[in-house]
Formats: structure tokens, C-alpha cells, sequence
């Protein structure tokens, strides 16, 4: 490994001093080594290690007494029998102050500079992709493939054991690496979800991230035990929540990265292939349409453009077949038409070998058709099938940024994930209807049920204190009357009006749809009867050991054309509690239908889960039942999510089934696990759930009464009326340009924050329901948490009510308790009202040295 190492660090281009230490070695490849890290002459700004595991920590200890901060160990070793070993680094390391990359680890690589400091064989192009794993095969694998060496990189990490730096640290630094536009990341393991879920957030926000689940398990859950879903399930809805692009297969990691860095936005799925061969064209075209996508139907105006650029044979159709014989001339004609048709969103190049036309010719009359980057152009791409030039045509695509494939199917797929992506992204910023009076929920009363129950020692909560918790959660449930027999459950049925539901009646804590103790649209007597004699039947062959108790008959009238759901939460090991939506009732267990999402969730990320499902289609108008009341669906899902934020000590809870239709929903059975738990209910969410302990009430210096609390998604169009409402000069100051007025996409950027790492309160009025605000003050902290950078402003017609001090040190208070030890700001010289305000808090200014209209203002905090 160290010759290896050797070798591509000083046969790179890397131009600092590269200074070998080697116990034994007077020299390693022709140059001086030195003997310890005592002797080096300078301090290293990064260390490589390839020693024995044992003697690593030593190592690390060396280096920080040296002076270097930075180290890769490449060593593997530490977790395989070695546990010792690996603490004592990971202790090490704290106790240099060094940051450690690895063990076990491929290395890092960084064309730009020409620095390999990896064991690979090969060094991959220069480029503006970064590729981050643990595994270092899987980094080889990918450089190796078509697509890794048609791909120019700049930056590959392998991260192998991620004793200290893991996926959070390096997406934190990416957010902030101008020399890479998009990311590709495959992850065997998260090591702090939340961490992760922060960086990857922002991340995605900025650059387009496509995340492969290297540690997938595959298959999917038996839809019966709520307790056991699939981890690709949740680490996939947590990639999707982040606003990444999760693929299935590890060779469409690179093949996605192309399309995904070098595209403007698409206006729609309708592609237009043009190809100098028919028969690609055609077999592409059906491919493109398997995924979901849409031919483009060419205007009359298209066609009779290029009726007068192409052979009389093309057909008029698409895909557009310009033959074998095409010149350059004809790709450039025919495209230039094309990109000013209406009707195409896409347009695909397909060019295979030829011996007639001069495809490198090509290149150059494809790139001289491109029109000025905009929006409202069709998406360019490139599918080059001749091998004999793709090197040569890459190059020149790439220097113009024009995706090259060098397959059709490669093509497709990238277009199908873009379009994914792209809906995926404008999904988790469609701005959710307004929630804070939609239910009611009392905490209260669903603790006292599950602290006793927990008293007692029970895993499970009664039937009772299920319901009790449902309740308090605006849960709607079923009323079931008991029955002790067949005849009797008959004679209730009769008297509450048919369809009923029946199930099994035990004290028992089971879930009655997995062995068969539910029926549901039971039309008549002879049905009940029917349906309860197989019910006995059925449990007694599954669960010969339970206790019955004869049945519930609950009455469906106006639900007999329900439709049967199941909605869960269940407990994954990395990312907390989750929330899982899916099929329900008799067909449970028929199909693998189900979605999963990450709380807490409003109602548009309710909507979003539940059009993950091809239950989606069936809910809206199709299939057998009526559409379902798909706003009550998602405020049923929405105050699941927040059972699963304000109640820790709930594990599990399996609500099945849930019944839909027009009318709204109700649960007709539920159970719940419950465990003592330590810690509050936040803690243990990937997510960071709005901090409700913030929201006060604060009093402006004429008396006025406002609401102070945190920003949510849905206050974004109160956010944009409060631009509106700024003078000019106002929104200049806030904004260091003159706006008048914020979009949807940044006013959702605004709004839907991050709480783990930022905060914006905004002051309400009250008197005006909540749509009305004030005055907004927001902190940003940096990824370490110790330094934030605040910005805010008053409504330009309340000034002087003394609002804007009364932001400023509630945003410090909250900056101080989250244990921020610095706030600064960026501050107008000319806006002396701001600079007046920072002096009296306290604040230290600074003129900016480069821009002296710009003024630094720092406050040092005291410890948190």
C-alpha cells in the first residue's frame, strides 16, 4: 500500500513538498525520507498514513505535537478484531486535535492541485464532479467504469471507517468547493442522522446530489410486521426528504452526474430524439416511453422546417431520422428547427458509426446550434454510439457543457432521474397550507395513558389507551360494539345498519389483519355470519394460543366504499422514528405498496408521501372506490407525524386499517409499543421539529401585543406580503440589492429552515390571524455551531416601536442557549439605524478592508 501510495503522489502534479517519513528507508522513490515526524522541516498541512494499525495512534499522536491537523490513514484493520486499536486512535486523535479521514480507506484525490493520495491504480480527469463513499472498491469500480473515465472529477474521497470525519463534514465543505457543481455520494452507513440530514439539506439546495445506498439490503417489507422495514426504505426517503436524487444502481451514480451538473431546468418529459439511423431512434423512443416519458408531438411549423433541411423520406415523425449520410450541415438545420419548437422539452442526439457522414464534424455543428442558457430552451444531450471518436467528442461536448452517453439506455435513464429529481426538488418547497389551528392535540392526556401503562411495566398499550392517545390526536376511531357470538354479533349488526366491519375481540395486543381477525363491507346477515365463523376458524389455526373474547361489530354505513389504509410508525435504528403509509385491511399483504417518510411532516410533505405509492392513483378517481378526502388523509398523516414528534416513549404504532373516502377517514384498529426512554422527544428525530418552547409574546414600546415565534413553511406568502410592504431603500438594505419583490423559490428558502442550524423568528399580529408580520431576525451557524450570521428587518411603517431591538436580543438569547459563542452580520454603512443598534447590544465594528461600504459587525456571546 505505501509503495503504491508513493508512486501516485510523486508522479502526480501535485507541486508542494511531498516529504516520506520511513523508519528504515533512506529514500522512497528518489526522495530524501526522514526518519521521524520530529525531523520534518515544515509542518505538513495533511498527513497520509500507511503504517501497521497498532502503530497509527502513535502516529496521529506525533502529528499533533508537530503541528498538522489534517491526517488519512489508510490502514485498514481496526474493526476486525482490533476494537482497542480503534479507540485508542479515535482517542488519539481528540487529544492531537487532528481530523482524521478514515481508517480504512481508499484515500483522497484532488485533480485540480494533482494530488493523489490514494492506493488506486489509475488517476481520474480534472472536472467539477465530486464522488464521496466509505467503501474504497466501490470508488475504484466507479473511476474504472465507462462513464468514471468519461467524467472529470474534482474531488474523490473514500472515507472508509469514518472514525472522525464522516458524510456530514464533507458535504459541509462541498456546500462551499467552487470547483464542484454537483455530487455523487454512495453510502454504506450513516453515523449521525441528524448531522447528515443538516448538511445534506443545504447541500442539495445549492448542487445536485445523487446518493446510491451502498449498504441496501434489497427487497422490501412483508407489509405485516410494522416493526421491520427494509432499511434501503427509510435511508431512500431520508435521500429524497434531504432533497437528493437516490438511484437504484450503482453504474447510474456517474451516468446521472452529467445530466444532473450541466442542465437547466426542463419544462416537461416530452422528448424529441434525432438520430442518423431509424432503428436506434424507434427502440430509444419506446425505452424513453417505458419510464414514463412523452414523444413530442412536432408542430406543423417544425415539420415543414425541416421538410426543406432533410431527405424526402424522414417521415415527418419523431423520432427524426436524418440517415446515415448526414453531414454536418444537416445535424445543424435540423436542430437549429428544433430548439424553437414549443411542443419539445428534450432533445436527444443519437450518433452512431458510420462510414458515409463525418460524425466528429458533427461535434462542432451541434455545438454551434446551441442557443444562450436559458429555461425555456430544450434540455440538450448527446448519445455517442461511435467509440472510435467519444473521447474526442466528449471533450469538445464537455467544454460547452452538454451531457455525453455513451449508450441510449444511459441517456434515458439520466433523463428519467433529471425529471425525478427535478419534481422531487419542487415538491419540498411547495409551500404548505396553513396548519396552526387545523387540529387539536393533548399531549397531556396521551402521556397519562402510556405512564401508566409504562408504571406497570407493559410493552403494549390496552385497546383503550390506544385509543385514548388516538384521541388526543384528533385521531378519528370507529365505534365497535362487543358481540359474544356469531348470532349475537348478527343481531348488532342488524340494529346499526349494514355494511359493518367485524374483528376478533381478545385483550390480547395483536395485529388482527395478520391472522386473519378482520372483516370489513360485510353487506348482510349471511355475511356476518360467514365472515365470523372464519374468523374463529382462521385464529384458532394462527394463534391456537390466544384468549377471545367473541367480536366487535363497527358500522360502515357511508364507508362501505372505503378504501382500506394502513398508516404506522416504526422505530430504524439510524434515523428515528418514521412514518409508513401503504395498503391496508384485507388486501394487506397482497402487494408491496408502501412509502415512507421522515418526520415531522406538513401537509404538502403528507401529499408527497402518499404519491409515492400507485395507491395514489386509486385514491384520487380510479379503480373500484370513489375518491378518497385526500386533505383529511394528509392531516391524518400530519398528526401521526406528530405523535412521533411530542411522545418519545412511543415505538411503535400500527393503525390498520385506516378507512378513506370521501367523507374523511377513520381508524378501526390500532396498537401502539411503548418503552421508557431518556432524553426529550427532539432528540431522537433526524430532523429537528419546530421549537414551540421558543413562541412568547413580546410587547412593542407602544404597548402593541405580538406574537414571537419561529418561522414555518407555510408563513412564506405572510413572508412575501412583508417584502411587499418594505420601502425600497429598506429591501435594499436587507438584501444588498434592490428587490421589489421575493419569488416562490426564495421566499421558500426563507421560510423552510433548517433548526438545527438556523432560526428566524418572526413577530405576529395576532389581531390579524397570523398573516401579518412585523418584523423577521434569523441566525445561519456555521457547521460547527460555534459562529452564526444574523440578518433580519422591521416592516418600513413600524419603525419606531422599539421591534427591532426586541428581535435582536431574542435572536442573541437563542443564539447563547444553542451555545453559539460568536453572531456577526454584514451591515450598509449608510444604514447608521442598524450600526446605532448593534453599538448599544454591543457589537464590535469592523470596516470591510476590500468593500468599504460594508461593515462588520461581531458579537462575542458567552458560553452556552
Amino acid at each position: 500500500m505505501g509503495e503504491v501510495l508513493a508512486r501516485n503522489l510523486f508522479s502526480g502534479r501535485f507541486d508542494g513538498p511531498v516529504m516520506p517519513v520511513h523508519a528504515s528507508l533512506p529514500a522512497v522513490r528518489g526522495v530524501l525520507a526522514f526518519r521521524s515526524i520530529a525531523e520534518l522541516p515544515v509542518v505538513p498541512d495533511l498527513a497520509v498514513i500507511a503504517a501497521e494499525a497498532e502503530a497509527v495512534p502513535d502516529v496521529v499522536s506525533e502529528l499533533g505535537a508537530r503541528g498538522c491537523r489534517m491526517a488519512i490513514v489508510l490502514t485498514a484493520g481496526f474493526d476486525n478484531g482490533e476494537a482497542a486499536v480503534g479507540r485508542r486512535l479515535a482517542e488519539s486523535a481528540r487529544a492531537a486535535g487532528v481530523r482524521i479521514v478514515g481508517p480504512a480507506c481508499l484515500g483522497v484525490i484532488v485533480p485540480k492541485i494533482g494530488m493523489n493520495a490514494t492506493y488506486a491504480h489509475g488517476e481520474p480527469k480534472q472536472g467539477d464532479v465530486a464522488l464521496i463513499a466509505q467503501s474504497g472498491s466501490l470508488v475504484s469500480i466507479l473511476l474504472d467504469s465507462p462513464a468514471g473515465r468519461d467524467t472529470g472529477f474534482s474531488v474523490v474521497a473514500s472515507l472508509g471507517d469514518m472514525t472522525e470525519v464522516d458524510f456530514g463534514d464533507v458535504l459541509d465543505f462541498l456546500v462551499l468547493d467552487p470547483n464542484s457543481r454537483s455530487v455523487l455520494l454512495a453510502v454504506d452507513r450513516i453515523a449521525d442522522a441528524r448531522r447528515f440530514m443538516s448538511a445534506a439539506r443545504l447541500l442539495a439546495r445549492v448542487k445536485p446530489v445523487i446518493v446510491f445506498d451502498a449498504g441496501r439490503e434489497g427487497g422490501r417489507s412483508d407489509a405485516v410486521d410494522v416493526a421491520t422495514i427494509p432499511r434501503d426504505q427509510v435511508y431512500d426517503a431520508a435521500f429524497r426528504r434531504a432533497g437528493m436524487l437516490p438511484v437504484p444502481l450503482l453504474s447510474d451514480l456517474v451516468a446521472a452526474a452529467g445530466t444532473l451538473a450541466t442542465a437547466t431546468r426542463v419544462r416537461g418529459n416530452r422528448i424529441a430524439i434525432v438520430c442518423n439511423g431509424g432503428g436506434i431512434g424507434r427502440v430509444t423512443m419506446q425505452m424513453w416511453q417505458r419510464t414514463g416519458g412523452a414523444a413530442a408531438h412536432l408542430s406543423e411549423t417544425t415539420r415543414e422546417a425541416l421538410d426543406k433541411v432533410l431527405p424526402p423520406g424522414w417521415g415527418r415523425r419523431n423520432p427524426v431520422n436524418i440517415f446515415a449520410d448526414a453531414l454536418a450541415d444537416r445535424f445543424r438545420q435540423t436542430l437549429t428547427t428544433l430548439f424553437q419548437d414549443e411542443t419539445t422539452d428534450i432533445i436527444l442526439v443519437i450518433v452512431c458509426p458510420t462510414a458515409i457522414g463525418d460524425t466528429l464534424a458533427a461535434v462542432q455543428a451541434i455545438v454551434e446550434t446551441l442557443p444562450p442558457r436559458s429555461r425555456q430552451m430544450p434540455l440538450l444531450s448527446v448519445a455517442w454510439l461511435d467509440e472510435a471518436t467519444r473521447a474526442e467528442a466528449t471533450a469538445i461536448f464537455a467544454a460547452q457543457r452538454v451531457a455525453v452517453h455513451p449508450s441510449v439506455r444511459w441517456a434515458v435513464t439520466t433523463f428519467a432521474h433529471l425529471l425525478t429529481y427535478q419534481r422531487n426538488q419542487e415538491m419540498l418547497i411547495e409551500t404548505p397550507a396553513s396548519v396552526p389551528d387545523l387540529f387539536s392535540c393533548d399531549a397531556r392526556r396521551a402521556e397519562a395513558a402510556i405512564s401508566g401503562a409504562l408504571a406497570q411495566g407493559r410493552e403494549w398499550l390496552e385497546r383503550a389507551e390506544a385509543e385514548a392517545v388516538l384521541a388526543a390526536y384528533d385521531l378519528p376511531l370507529l365505534e365497535s360494539r362487543r358481540a359474544a357470538t356469531a348470532a349475537e354479533a348478527v343481531s348488532i349488526a342488524d340494529a346499526l345498519g349494514y355494511p359493518v366491519a367485524l374483528r376478533v375481540r381478545t385483550e390480547a395486543v395483536v395485529d388482527e389483519s395478520a391472522i386473519g381477525g378482520i372483516a370489513l363491507d360485510l353487506e348482510d346477515a349471511d355475511a356476518v355470519r360467514a365472515a365470523a365463523h372464519r374468523i374463529e376458524r382462521r385464529v384458532h389455526e394462527l394463534r391456537p394460543d390466544l384468549v377471545t373474547g367473541g367480536f366487535l361489530v363497527a358500522p360502515l354505513v357511508g364507508k362501505g366504499d372505503a378504501h382500506a389504509l394502513r398508516l404506522s410508525i416504526a422505530a430504524d435504528p439510524t434515523f428515528g422514528p418514521v412514518i409508513r403509509f401503504g395498503q391496508g385491511g384485507n388486501r394487506m399483504g397482497q402487494t408491496t405498496d408502501d412509502a415512507i417518510g421522515l418526520p415531522p411532516l406538513n401537509l404538502a410533505l403528507a401529499r408527497m408521501l402518499m404519491s409515492e405509492t400507485r395507491l395514489w392513483w386509486e385514491l384520487q378517481e380510479a379503480g373500484d372506490h370513489p375518491p378518497a378526502a385526500l386533505d383529511e388523509l394528509a392531516l391524518a398523516i400530519v398528526r401521526l407525524s406528530q405523535i412521533a414528534t411530542d411522545l418519545p416513549q412511543v415505538q411503535e404504532v400500527d393503525i390498520n386499517p385506516l378507512l378513506a373516502d370521501a367523507d374523511g377517514v377513520a381508524a378501526l384498529s390500532v396498537r401502539i409499543r411503548i418503552a421508557p426512554v431518556e432524553g426529550g422527544a427532539a432528540s431522537r428525530l433526524a430532523i429537528r421539529p419546530y421549537p414551540v418552547e421558543l413562541e412568547k409574546t413580546i410587547i412593542t414600546r407602544k404597548g402593541k401585543q405580538l406574537l414571537l415565534r419561529p418561522i414555518r413553511p407555510e408563513d412564506e406568502p405572510a413572508l412575501q406580503a412583508f417584502v411587499r410592504q418594505m420601502q425600497p431603500e429598506d429591501v435594499r438594505m436587507r438584501f444588498f440589492a434592490p428587490l421589489k419583490e421575493i419569488d416562490h423559490r426564495f421566499a421558500a428558502r426563507l421560510s423552510q429552515i433548517d433548526y438545527d442550524r438556523e432560526m428566524a423568528l418572526v413577530a405576529i399580529d395576532p389581531e390579524a390571524d397570523g398573516t401579518s408580520i412585523w418584523g423577521v431576525m434569523r441566525i445561519s451557524a456555521d457547521a460547527s455551531g460555534a459562529s452564526a450570521e444574523y440578518a433580519g428587518s422591521v416592516r418600513s411603517d413600524l419603525k419606531g416601536q422599539g421591534l427591532g431591538r426586541l428581535l435582536m436580543e431574542e435572536i442573541l438569547d437563542c443564539a447563547k442557549r444553542r451555545g453559539i459563542s460568536e453572531v456577526w452580520g454584514e451591515v450598509l454603512a449608510e444604514n447608521q439605524g442598524m450600526l446605532v443598534l448593534a453599538r448599544k447590544l454591543g457589537f464590535r465594528l469592523d470596516r470591510d478592508p476590500e468593500d468599504p461600504s460594508v461593515i462588520h459587525v461581531i458579537k462575542t456571546l458567552a458560553e452556552g
